[in-house]
């Protein structure tokens, strides 16, 4: 193993020191939190052993989490590059881009709440019945979260670190990174992981130095307007902009931004840019693409101002010589530091006060937060590493403490608890996101658009606050507001909508999508809460995520023990080889050899399908009494009653009598819901009179001694004793929660691909799946 040579081969250069520390640590199996500054190449260390030692001493699959899309498709872009050295496969998934159908591929570049909601189970741009697949990839594979400063502290942060810890209690890294955290809240995080049993590493780089770029960077730190309480005015950006090519504007609403833009434009003696969060996919994509040609590295000295929010701070590789800010959180500043001589040179960050003005004048921001950080730049002129560091310790060490405290860390728990019994997608992102927001569509013609349609419109993000406060001038002008409600029925292949008219504004509630009419859209502003822009109504866009089911009926004829046998020779050649890993973590988790656990989920795989051999269903599927039973392929006598809830029912006292209580929970509920997850109730069945023999023919090849006489023959329907909500008990059953994760993602793929859906690979690049 030379994990040094490697990483020269895959990126053209040697390990830092930091760097090489960091990855001999994951090889040796221990988790990582990770401090050091912006550019220094923390995604590197990760990703390079993840690629050289996958599948052995590292898991069998990644998700990299990060806080916005263009962190994704940056991060994404690289990890194809590198991984191509050995043909592993890469998948960017986030909202607008949802490139993973089942999770499955070697790593996942994700946005936060993707990961959340596949942890949940309840994928948020895949259908819901999937949702066991997804976690049973987020449930054992390496997790990886980086800038986690920009997540909300107790909610996106809090659940990184629930997800953590529980992967470090099963002997499986992860690797959380920041370049401001403070130390005592990355120590409290490592005593959580050892507590459980995990062995975790801090890396915390101490001198920028050897850093290149870092070394020859000075960034000087102007706070005398910040502390004359001097506001950022269009005429102070013209003024500073004067002995500079380009200049960086950053400012922390999107009204203000929208308000210097247009007063720049008039008089600009060079091209303005605005860049926010309020903006369409596609007109964002191609500011941000602007900015890079202007700003970015190697490029050319165009002259041009910048105006942005938050938006640049992370995922923005860009860089000017002088940035104008208005002031915020320390960490935000240092990040917005982080665009100033990024490629080494001089550079300088001016500080600006804001307005002052009725309740919070630093909204979005913690007025205590943004207070500290005042208090804390007093004197500072100098912005290297060193005292970013300082300035972290200074400001954010207490509030970081705090957040950890247990009352709060199990609140977090319960919250991510409800959002798997309810199986509500609103529920994963109140556990994620870093405001309060709604996604929101223009439409002038709502009385015309059928609900149905609604989830194609092109949508954007918006704090919910903000619509409340917009709710009394759309009314004035005759505009209106709908929320659109979906049906969340798991058996359905399709979702039905409705509108619901919102007629005071506090019916605005986070996490949910509104249509309004009476207000605008302008490519250039982006949303106006008035009619000025020139679009009224959003576009359709095309989802690529339509799933076509497969029937039964046109399925080439097969009869039970062969479909069965197929499934079980996938599972051994495909599944088992590919999750090696996270196999052999759960063996050593649950104290049983993997031997006997790779039996048991071959036993579940194998008679998955019991319940077909219910003779209501064979009759239904067209079987003749003589014939061999039937698993597809057959003309339909009706409809056929549910099989999966019958499997585990029939084989409840056997499972349960056989093997440990919280290794028979898991394959039982992944059994009963290899078809859909939640599935509780079961029909009347009685098996066919052939059932032993059938069972025998299937199961003769797995290491295990069981007793068939304990599988039940027949039950005149009623629910399954256990039900879903009772294995996602993540804050005392985690183990068990990931555990049938993994088996039901292994069943679900095997019984795919041996129904015909053709090779392993294909699954990848399918848009089809049954």
């Amino acid at each position: 193993m030379d994990i040094r040579g490697d990483f020269r081969k895959a990126t053209g250069f040697n390990p830092y020191t930091f760097q090489l520390k960091a990855m001999e640590s994951l090889i040796e199996g221990s988790s990582l939190i990770v401090r050091a500054p912006t550019g220094s190449g923390k995604s590197e260390m990760v990703l390079i052993p993840f690629i050289f030692e996958i599948n052995e001493n590292l898991p069998s699959q990644m998700i990299y989490s990060l806080p916005n899309r263009t962190l994704v498709e940056s991060i994404g872009e690289r990890a194809r590059r590198y991984a191509s050295y050995k043909k592993l496969r890469v998948a960017v998934h986030h909202g607008k881009k949802p490139e993973s159908q089942l999770f499955e591929e070697d790593i996942i570049v994700a946005t936060i709440d993707q990961t959340a909601g596949a942890y949940l189970s309840v994928p948020l741009s895949m259908p819901k019945r999937w949702g066991n697949i997804f976690l049973g990839t987020a449930g054992s594979a390496m997790l990886v979260f980086d800038e986690v400063h920009t997540l909300h502290p107790e909610k996106g942060l809090l659940t990184s670190v629930a997800m953590s810890i529980e992967s470090a209690k099963l002997g499986i890294p992860f690797v959380m990174m920041s370049a401001t955290l403070p130390r005592n809240f990355m120590e409290r995080v490592k005593a959580l992981a050892e507590k459980k049993g995990g062995k975790v590493e801090i890396v915390d780089v101490e001198d920028e130095k050897e850093i290149k770029a870092r070394a020859r960077r000075k960034v000087e730190l102007n706070t005398e307007p910040l502390f004359n309480e001097t506001p950022l005015t269009a005429k102070e950006i013209e003024r500073q902009a004067e002995d500079v090519d380009n200049l960086i504007v950053v400012v922390n609403t999107v009204g203000k931004a929208q308000q210097l833009y247009r007063e720049l434009k008039a008089n600009a003696d060079r091209p303005v840019i605005l860049i926010h969060s309020r903006f369409l996919e596609e007109d964002r994509s191609l500011k941000e693409a602007k900015v890079r040609e202007i700003f970015g590295k190697g490029s050319s000295a165009n002259e041009a101002i910048l105006i942005s929010t938050q938006v640049i701070e992370v995922g923005m590789d860009i860089s000017s010589e002088k940035l104008l800010t208005e002031v915020s959180p320390v960490d935000s500043l240092i990040q917005r530091a982080g665009r100033v001589a990024r490629w080494g040179g001089k550079g300088e960050i001016i500080v600006y006060n804001v307005e002052k003005k009725a309740g919070n004048p630093h909204a979005p921001y913690s007025k205590e937060l943004v207070e500290s950080t005042i208090d804390a730049l007093k004197g500072v002129e100098l912005l290297d590493w060193q005292t970013e560091i300082e300035l972290v310790e200074r400001v954010l060490s207490k509030p970081f403490e705090g957040y950890l405290d247990p009352y709060k860390f199990y609140e977090r728990l319960g919250g991510l608890a409800r959002a798997v019994y309810e199986g509500k997608r609103p529920y994963v992102e109140e556990n994620v996101r870093e405001a309060y927001s709604v996604d929101v569509a223009i439409y002038n013609d709502v009385s015309n658009l059928n609900p149905d349609d609604a989830w194609k419109l092109k949508r954007l993000r918006v704090d919910f606050r903000v619509l409340k406060g917009k709710f009394d001038q759309i009314m004035e002008v005759g505009g209106g507001i709908y929320r659109v409600e979906e049906n969340f029925i798991i058996d359905e292949y399709e979702s039905r909508y409705t509108f619901v008219p919102v007629s005071d504004k506090n019916e605005i509630m986070p996490f949910e999508f509104y249509i309004i009419t009476g207000i605008s859209y302008s490519p250039e502003l982006g949303l106006l809460f008035d009619c000025e822009g020139g679009i009224k109504r959003f576009e359709f866009e095309e989802r690529d995520n339509v799933i076509n089911v497969v029937g039964e009926g046109r399925m080439r004829k097969e009869s039970w023990v062969e479909h069965s046998r197929k499934a079980l020779d996938v599972l051994r050649v495909y599944m088992l080889p590919r999750y090696d890993y996270p196999i052999r973590a759960f063996a050593k988790y649950f104290g049983v050899s993997k031997k006997e656990l790779i039996s048991w989920i071959e036993l579940s795989v194998a008679l998955h399908d019991l319940g077909k051999l219910n003779i209501y269903w064979q009759k239904k599927a067209g079987w003749r009494l003589g014939e061999e039973p039937i698993a597809h392929g057959f003309e339909k006598k009706g409809k056929l009653p549910p099989h999966a809830t019958v499997s585990a029912k029939a084989l409840e006292k056997l499972l349960f009598s056989s093997i440990e209580k919280k290794i028979a929970r898991a394959l039982y509920l992944s059994i009963a819901h290899h078809h859909s997850p939640g599935a509780r109730e079961f029909s009347k069945f009685k098996l066919v009179d052939s059932w032993t023999s059938q069972i025998l023919k299937v199961i003769g090849s797995i290491d295990l001694d069981v007793d068939i006489t304990r599988v039940q023959e027949k039950s005149d329907g009623g629910k399954l004793p256990i039900a879903y909500s009772q294995i996602p008990d993540i804050q005392k059953k985690n183990a068990q929660y990931r555990f049938y994760g993994l088996v039901s993602k292994l069943l679900r793929i095997s019984d795919w691909i041996a129904t015909g859906g053709g090779e392993y690979e294909r699954i990848l690049y399918s848009k089809n799946w049954v």
